[in-house]
């Protein structure tokens, strides 16, 4: 079993005794079980994705990624600190940023290759504007019960050989790191994501800090739509032609969108670490102490994640041992 895991501060000893490290997890209940006493030296930070409300009763910090449940999320867990973010609310906007290179692409979309991505609603729209060149890509996740490496790629070449039979102008690149990823999103107009519940939404963080509009579907749950405005870009009824429409509009609309300064505005790493510190002052200065935090940083991106059970207790365990 995997916990997805990422430490963001290591306990320390200050003037009153132990001042809490945090970490952001999925299960926080399932971890506390496998390491007993572990608030005494970290503060939980519940992180989660998709839609719906976050539910584990040891989070001290939820970050809620549907802000329709906030209200909910308040009186059933009053003693934690909820806070509208997710992980794409921590994009890197200094990595992120837009290019000076030609927009050699009219839309781009970056997804892994499950069905509930709606991938043939993309290639099916571009099928619509043949004159139109696009660029779409993803990569392969580790097995888990929702992606397995062999059918993914089973279910990228049933959509390659889609686009190749609708004559739909599409470029299929292989997999990018983040620099890479931040110049192929520039060489595109506007970010194209059809899913109708997004996991984590950080092809859509990542488009807009680059300054390019992004086209969302409406039926998309709030947490999918959420940054999506009048400012940013687009929502498109889940059709080929509706989106064909959509992509045609933000085409010839292009400078009436400001993305970039939205989201350094309201949202991104910088923003949402500020809010993120603050409650964590705000349980710290409960505890009797006075850390700041301000040595946390987090892009939201899974390449910081300890993967696998044995190593995400392994690494608590040896921070928490220090102190015995």
């Amino acid at each position: 079993m995997n916990f997805p895991y990422s430490p963001l501060a290591r306990p320390q000893r200050g003037a009153h005794g132990i001042e809490k490290g945090v970490v952001i997890v999925n299960r926080c209940d399932e971890l506390c079980e496998a390491v007993p006493h572990l608030k005494d030296y970290f503060y939980l930070v519940e992180r989660r994705g998709w839609f719906g409300m976050n539910k584990e009763r040891n989070a001290d910090i939820k970050l809620v990624d549907d802000p329709t449940t906030m209200e909910e999320t308040r009186k059933k867990f009053p003693h934690a600190i909820p806070l509208v973010l997710a992980d794409g609310d921590f994009v890197d906007t200094d990595l992120f940023h837009p290019l000076n290179i030609p927009k050699i692409y009219t839309g781009i979309q970056i997804a892994a290759w499950p069905a509930f991505k709606r991938h043939e609603l993309f290639v099916r729209a571009a099928a619509l504007l043949p004159q139109e060149r696009f660029i779409k890509f993803g990569h392969f996740w580790q097995k888990s019960r929702w992606f397995d490496r062999n059918s993914e790629a089973v279910r990228r070449r049933k959509i390659i050989r889609l686009a190749h039979r609708l004559h739909a102008s599409i470029d299929f690149p292989g997999e990018a790191d983040a620099s890479e990823v931040n110049r192929l999103v520039n060489t595109a107009k506007m970010g194209i994501l059809t899913s109708e519940h997004e996991g984590l939404s950080r092809f859509k963080m990542e488009c807009l800090s680059a300054d390019i509009p992004v086209l969302v579907p409406e039926d998309a749950g709030p947490a999918t739509t959420r940054h999506i405005n009048e400012k940013t870009g687009m929502l498109f009824k889940p059709t080929p032609e509706d989106l064909a429409e959509a992509i045609r509009y933000v085409e010839d609309h292009l400078g009436s969108f400001s993305p970039r300064a939205y989201v350094l505005e309201k949202t991104g790493m910088k923003n949402s670490l500020v809010m993120l510190r603050g409650a964590l002052q705000i349980l710290a200065k409960k505890d009797g102490s006075d850390r700041s935090y301000e040595e946390i940083k987090w892009d939201g991106r899974n390449e910081r994640f300890v993967w696998t059970k044995e190593e995400a207790l392994e690494d608590i365990k040896k921070a928490m041992n220090s102190f015995s």
